[in-house]
């Protein structure tokens, strides 16, 4: 089955995927993607400190409060989000877009980052969860200047998806015996 993220970002430089099995069928791990609290957690919060990131609702919507857009959904399966920027900046650049404009942004001195939320059933009662995270530069100077603060970056942004994924697998757990 094709990913709905393929959609949107088919051609990356850079990617990072990260995977967790869960005790629950697909459609409450889904629900448990919508639902989840990243502010429950002492290591995403510190890491949204250190990067100077706004204060918003810690949740796949209140994402949408930092500059992530939805860009699509397949109920019970998966979401994408996406978010476009200068991350290397102290400021982050990061640039307001309507998601229908994702795919064809091209403005040079960028970086699209693409991710996504993946249930995928093992059994009827367990479940794959796959968070994939894609970044396209838009010009050789954006990939160079992505690159090093990729580097430097990257242990923190995999710790706040494998946190993510743990959240979410508890969410959906402890949704089941309650």
């Amino acid at each position: 089955m094709k990913k709905l993220i393929d959609e949107y970002l088919p051609l990356f430089h850079f990617s990072e995927t990260h995977a967790t099995e869960v005790n629950a069928p697909a459609n409450v791990v889904y629900c448990s993607v919508l639902a989840c609290y990243l502010g429950r957690s002492a290591i995403v919060r510190f890491v949204f400190r250190l990067r100077r990131l706004p204060k918003c609702e810690m949740t796949i919507e209140g994402l949408q409060q930092i500059g992530f857009r939805l860009l699509a959904r397949r109920e019970d399966r998966e979401i994408v989000f996406g978010l476009i920027g200068k991350f290397w900046t102290s400021s982050a650049g990061i640039l307001p877009f309507q998601p229908e404009e994702f795919v064809s942004f091209d403005f040079k001195g960028y970086a699209k980052v693409a991710g996504n939320l993946l249930a995928v059933p093992i059994t009827s009662h367990r479940t794959r969860l796959i968070t994939e995270t894609r970044v396209q530069c838009t010009s050789s100077l954006s990939r160079a200047r992505f690159a090093l603060y990729w580097s430097l970056i990257r242990p923190f942004s995999g710790l706040i998806r494998r946190e993510w994924l743990r959240l979410i697998k508890q969410h959906a757990e402890n949704a089941l015996s309650t």
